[in-house]
Formats: C-alpha cells, sequence, structure tokens
C-alpha cells in the first residue's frame, strides 16, 4: 500500500500533516512518498534556467523545494518511520523522471519512503503523480481556500486524507459516518484499521435528513456495527434526524477524526453543488478522512 504526503514549507501546521501520516501509514503497514510541488518557470526562461540549474549543481547549491523534502526526512525518523541511521539525505542522487525529480535512496530503504520534487499547479501536478503509481491515499493540509479541497477530493483518483487541527497530544476517536452510499463499506474498514492501530474508540453516526430512516441507511448501519464486533474495535452508535454536515461538525469538535465515504453523484453536479465528504472536510476543525469506493 502506498500513501502520498503532499508537503508545502516546514511549518508546524506540515509537521503535524507528516506526524499523522506516519501513524497511520504505520497501522497500514504502507509506504510514503513525499512530495513538494514548486511553482514552474515560464517556458520562455525554461532553457535558461536549467542552464543554471546545472550551474547551481556544480556549486552544490540546490533547489528550494530539496530543503523542504530533507526536513520532511529528518522528521519521518524523528517519528520512527525510518531507521534512525539507516538511510542518508543526498541532494546529488536527484533524478529526473517522468516529468520530475526523484532522490535515490539507499537499497536498504525499499519502498518504504520515496522524495519527489514537481514543479506547476498543484492540483494538476498531484493528478500527475497519482497516475505515475498507484497510491490508495493522498494526505494533504488543510487550505483555507475551499475550492482547492473541493478539487483535490473530486479529482484525485484515491482517498484523501485532510489535515487540520492535527495535535499530537489530543486522544483521537474516529467518528465513522455511515449511510448507504457505494464507498461506505470501505470506509468502515479503513476507518476501522485506523482506529485499531490509533487504539481509539469509534463513534458511529448515520444521519437522515427525514424523521425516519430507510431501509439502506438501516442497512449500512447495522453492517458497520457488526464489522467493528467482529474486529473487536470499541464503539458507539448514533441515528441522528436533521442535515448530515452539520451533525458530523457538531459531533466531532476537534477531538475526531472523522471517516467517510467518497460521494459517487454525477460529477458535473458535484462540481457545483459539491458534496457531504466535500462540504465537511471544508467546514470541519479535524482531520477528514474521505474514502473512495472499491474498484470495480
Amino acid at each position: 500500500m502506498r500513501f502520498l504526503v503532499g508537503i508545502k514549507d516546514t511549518l508546524e501546521e506540515t509537521r503535524s500533516t507528516l506526524r499523522i501520516a506516519a501513524k497511520i501509514a504505520n497501522g497500514f503497514s504502507a509506504d510514503i512518498s513525499v512530495i513538494y510541488i514548486g511553482n514552474k518557470p515560464k517556458e520562455i526562461m525554461a532553457s535558461e534556467v536549467a542552464m543554471v540549474r546545472k550551474s547551481l549543481s556544480d556549486w552544490q547549491i540546490y533547489h528550494p523545494g530539496l530543503e523542504v523534502l530533507h526536513w520532511a526526512f529528518d522528521a519521518l525518523k524523528e517519528f520512527g518511520f525510518l531507521a534512525g541511521d539507516a538511510l542518508e539525505f543526498k541532494p546529488e542522487n536527484l533524478l529526473e523522471e517522468k516529468g520530475r525529480f526523484r532522490m535515490i535512496l539507499p537499497e536498504a530503504s525499499g519502498e518504504k519512503i520515496r522524495l519527489i520534487l514537481r514543479e506547476g499547479n498543484l492540483l494538476n501536478e498531484l493528478k500527475k503523480e497519482t497516475e505515475t503509481r498507484d497510491y490508495e491515499l493522498a494526505v494533504i493540509g488543510a487550505s483555507e481556500d475551499k475550492r482547492k479541497i473541493h478539487k483535490l477530493i473530486q479529482f484525485l483518483d484515491t482517498s484523501v486524507l485532510v489535515v487540520k487541527n492535527f495535535q499530537s497530544k489530543i486522544e483521537y476517536k474516529v467518528l465513522l459516518c455511515v449511510d448507504d452510499s457505494k464507498a461506505t463499506r470501505r470506509a468502515v474498514i479503513f476507518g476501522a484499521r485506523t482506529a485499531r492501530h490509533l487504539n481509539a474508540e469509534v463513534e458511529v453516526i448515520t444521519v437522515s435528513k427525514r424523521k425516519d430512516f430507510g431501509r439502506g441507511y438501516l442497512n449500512a448501519h447495522k453492517w458497520a456495527l457488526k464489522y467493528l464486533r467482529l474486529q473487536k474495535i470499541r464503539h458507539s452508535a448514533s441515528l441522528v434526524n436533521g442535515n448530515p454536515v452539520d451533525a458530523f461538525l457538531k459531533k466531532a469538535g476537534q477531538d475526531h477524526i472523522i471517516v467517510m465515504g467518497k460521494g459517487t453523484q454525477n460529477e458535473f453536479l458535484k462540481f457545483f453543488r459539491g458534496s457531504k465528504p466535500i462540504h465537511t472536510a471544508q467546514l470541519a476543525d479535524c482531520p477528514v478522512l474521505v474514502v473512495k469506493p472499491f474498484d470495480k
């Protein structure tokens, strides 16, 4: 299993993004690819920039994105994701391939970690990267630009974890949002594994806009509880009437990791109207994991 972690700087929020990615990746025995996306020089300057890069390399002066990747590399070692003395970061081992740059690490690292540098538009480059390799999950820091969160969740062909206000000192619970959508069962499985590794309790919530609950909602709710019992995951459950997004946000607060299935409605309508997962990720004050359905 492979996780893709997007970073933009060396601030504490980015550090939190790496920390939660490492925690979940350990639980899934997943590899991590850390990607930094910088601004792309205009075409008119491309050849000049290439010459400058060659000169800088000769003088051992490198792209600023490498400093960020080096920082991320050290952070993952600090978090225990990598053996502290097993690997060494060497900028001269940067390899250009498939429209991006990748750091060549010692064979001893296996597929445990990859460090990738791309240039261009954030969404376009993330999408290209997910097309280059199969990634199960993309981990990104929350953006103040709600449209950016919308596009990342909608157009990346992976599950997406939007990290907001993650604090390592908080004992998080997992809020598992269950309905009759195609992605719910996979969200339940993903949420259960996440909870097991974090030693977290799961709170299952199913919300109906109507006074009654349809058969699909009730069956999905019962299946989720049965699965958690079989997996021996500590859990509680509630059936709530009202607006789903409002109910999720009220229940979650800041001490939950929200897990829910990725919407499968018409992409055109989703682009203009959004969806429950998209609106939840935009408005929540905690991490939100949006899980894509099983492949057909």
